[in-house]
């Protein structure tokens, strides 16, 4: 969450303690008449056009209408959905009253102060997730979830991704969303088909539940998942997380261990998607030390970057080929 709260020029100026000169040159507009100091290396154009982040400007929003209800993206984002996603999405707010603006993020951007606004035509599932700002009213995160996924499907709101093979790039986005979203809240699969009723259709949402996996702990790994989902033969299935003890037999305590990202623990197949961070010297020798003892214990290991995901079709022929070596060692282990 953000560190600086805004607040409203005109309050601010009442107190004397900031002159209309340094208001001018060392303040930053977030909403209609509420500011914040303005951050070192500003850039207007950032966050998708909306000069600041979400939450700051959900903030903003809730100082000049206190009894609207915050919905959507910025939603969201209250509830911890990566920043990057929502910053580059309009505050969509419930009240009472007549829509205004737009619902598409290239198009809101271009009024960045002003957020949308859509009738409260019905009282909503509300929730008070901000410790900031207690009084902000926020429609539960399974209706919150909807709206995202209506507006990625009907490509409202976009990101880059990678291409994946059998997909369209609008179920990418929705399965790296559904991802994400089940890992930062509570929310159920049961819930959110539910709260998409009359939003997505029910078929489409089906089949994007059951791509998704919130065992994902980044949008990289879930593109990597995507890639592979239907390479294993039946009855195998791919699962997320899967821990394996460098040194079986040691102290728990003091065990070394590895979370691969991807893999089959009856396979003894584990597959990593390292980020930049793995590019850093010390990760490197730890990450060569590490795929040399999984593989002294009879572990097929493979290892991808954000490069290699951009070839999918080779992605696929590795997997493939790691997936025949597992089967065949499976099918004649070795002696002892």
């Amino acid at each position: 969450m953000p560190v600086t709260a805004p607040v409203v020029r005109r309050e601010l100026a009442a107190t004397g303690t900031v002159t209309d000169w340094k208001l001018r040159r060392d303040y930053t507009q977030v909403a209609p008449g509420v500011v914040i100091p303005t951050p070192e290396e500003h850039d207007p154009a950032a966050f998708g056009g909306f000069g600041v982040d979400c939450v700051t400007r959900v903030w903003a929003n809730h100082l000049l209408r206190p009894d609207a209800v915050l919905a959507g993206w910025a939603a969201a984002g209250v509830y911890g959905l990566r920043p990057d996603w929502c910053d580059s999405a309009p505050v969509l707010l419930l009240c009472q009253g007549t829509s205004s603006g737009s619902t598409r993020s290239t198009v809101a951007a271009r009024h960045p102060l002003r957020p949308v606004i859509r009738p409260l035509s019905a009282t909503p599932d509300i929730r008070y997730p901000s410790a900031r700002f207690p009084r902000l009213r926020v429609v539960a995160p399974e209706a919150a979830a909807a709206h995202c996924l209506w507006t990625i499907l009907t490509g409202r709101h976009t990101w880059w991704v990678h291409d994946v093979p059998g997909m369209t790039r609008e179920e990418v986005r929705a399965v790296q969303f559904l991802d994400a979203f089940c890992q930062c809240t509570w929310v159920t699969r049961v819930q959110i088909l539910e709260a998409t009723r009359g939003k997505v259709d029910r078929g489409v949402m089906e089949h994007l539940l059951a791509l998704a996996d919130d065992g994902a702990q980044s949008p990289m790994e879930t593109i990597l998942r995507l890639i592979v989902r239907d390479l294993l033969p039946q009855p195998f299935r791919w699962q997320s997380q899967i821990r394996v003890d460098l040194a079986p037999g040691a102290s728990s305590e003091w065990s070394p261990r590895t979370l691969s990202d991807l893999g089959h623990e009856e396979l003894k197949l584990v597959i990593y998607y390292d980020g930049a961070h793995h590019d850093a010297a010390g990760q490197t020798d730890v990450d060569f030390d590490q795929f040399h003892a999984l593989r002294d214990l009879g572990r097929e290991v493979l290892r991808f970057n954000k490069e290699s995901l951009r070839s999918p079709g080779a992605v696929r022929e590795r997997v493939l080929n790691a997936i025949d070596r597992a089967l065949a060692r499976v099918a004649s282990p070795r002696p002892g």
